[in-house]
């Protein structure tokens, strides 16, 4: 089964934070006008992909992630996003980002995030 197949299948509220709707919109700039740019993203919302806004306390966390895993290259969208993740008790992420694999949540950073690809 395909990961657009499970969601489908799960009926599960499709959410996403700010920062990743603009990295979207950048990545796609590369290759489109801007108007397509903001029909795409305008598009996801209007399907019901919900946004999550980003707290002081995900701003806090996140750069506590960026101290307490030096060896780790993770932008700040993505501690954003985990932090919103650990925050609203959703642990499945859709990402293609290799990063997600290698985030542990807990105190003792037993737990792995439930990646769909």
């Amino acid at each position: 089964m395909t990961a657009e197949s499970q969601l489908r299948a799960s009926r599960e509220q499709l959410w996403t934070i700010d920062p990743v709707l603009t990295e979207l919109w950048l990545l796609l700039r590369r290759q489109f006008r801007p108007d397509a740019c903001d029909r795409a993203v305008r598009g996801l919302l209007d399907a019901g992909v919900r946004r999550e806004p980003i707290l002081a306390e995900d701003y806090l966390r996140a750069w506590t992630m960026g101290v307490d895993w030096p060896d780790q290259g993770f932008s700040l969208t993505d501690r954003q996003a985990v932090c919103a993740m650990e925050r609203l008790g959703r642990l499945r992420a859709w990402s293609y980002d290799d990063d997600f694999a290698v985030i542990r949540l807990g105190a003792r950073r037993s737990r792995a995030l439930d990646l769909v690809r």
